[in-house]
């Protein structure tokens, strides 16, 4: 079984774990878009083109579903995209009625890209949610996306500095808990509840995705609780800028997590850099 795992980034490696957790002997076929990142401050139409070559780079390496593992790829795309899927699309969104659920008193924090915030299918979430209006602040997140992406040796400071300067200042309230709206912000979701502070709870989607996964499979009955990561998995990556030293930063990203990457040819060739 091969699974498809976009993102316009590094950002969808957090997803890749947590389907890992739940598929650990699938192969899986990460494209990260960097040629034409950052997605969140892009026009709708453009990101709903960049996503479909993907589709089509997955399908021709034949793949058996597709993750749009990225907020504003999903926000964009994910509705037109299944009118011709071939095979299953999941997408992520914003977990809030996770955050709601679990939190029942006290303010929600919502830190997404632009596209995400100012898209109608988070105004759909949110109008289905009757707490959401009083109790969830969505901001938009300019420009993190670019410091998580670097992965540089200032990566710390330039997070410190960013959520001291921007997001700070922004806060109605403390909140009670934090819904990561980008899966980029996953890989400094320390750095974020050191910010608000300790005891606010963290909240993302990527298990919902990874369990979406397996029922859109039709796997079997659901393990109530993902099992923990395999010590190895089978990945091709794939960037369309930088892909030697993308491919190099994924491997050892995962490798925190205790993963090891065992290699996977894709039955194509790579296609050329996509352009808005």
């Amino acid at each position: 079984m091969r699974i498809g795992i976009f993102d316009s980034g590094i950002g969808g490696l957090s997803t890749l774990l947590a389907c890992l957790r739940r598929l650990p002997d699938a192969e899986y076929l990460f494209y990260g878009d960097t040629a034409n990142a950052p997605y969140g401050d892009q026009d709708p139409d453009a990101v709903l083109r960049l996503t479909r070559y993907a589709y089509d780079w997955f399908i021709a390496a034949g793949a058996d579903a597709v993750v749009l593992a990225c907020n504003s790829a999903t926000s964009a795309a994910v509705a037109p995209l299944r009118e011709r899927a071939q095979v299953p699309i999941i997408g992520i969104e914003p977990a809030v009625k996770k955050a709601l659920d679990a939190h029942p008193t006290g303010g929600i924090l919502l830190l997404a890209t632009q596209l995400t915030v100012s898209g109608e299918k988070l105004r759909a979430l949110l109008a289905r949610l009757p707490e959401a209006s009083e109790r969830v602040q969505a901001v938009a997140c300019p420009g993190l996306m670019e410091i998580v992406e670097s992965q540089g040796s200032s990566l710390d400071g330039n997070v410190r500095a960013y959520l001291e300067r921007y997001l700070l200042p922004q806060l109605r309230e403390t909140p009670r808990a934090v819904v990561l709206g980008c899966t980029h912000y996953c890989w400094v979701d320390a750095h974020i509840q050191a910010a608000l502070g300790g005891d606010v709870a963290i909240v993302d989607g990527n298990d919902g995705v990874a369990r979406q996964l397996w029922r859109r499979l039709q796997l079997g009955p659901l393990p109530a609780q993902a099992p923990a990561l395999p010590r190895s998995a089978r990945v091709h990556f794939h960037f369309t800028s930088d892909n030697v030293d993308k491919t190099r930063l994924a491997t050892d990203l995962l490798a925190r997590s205790e993963v090891a990457i065992l290699p996977v040819h894709p039955s194509r060739q790579d296609p050329g850099q996509p352009t808005p």
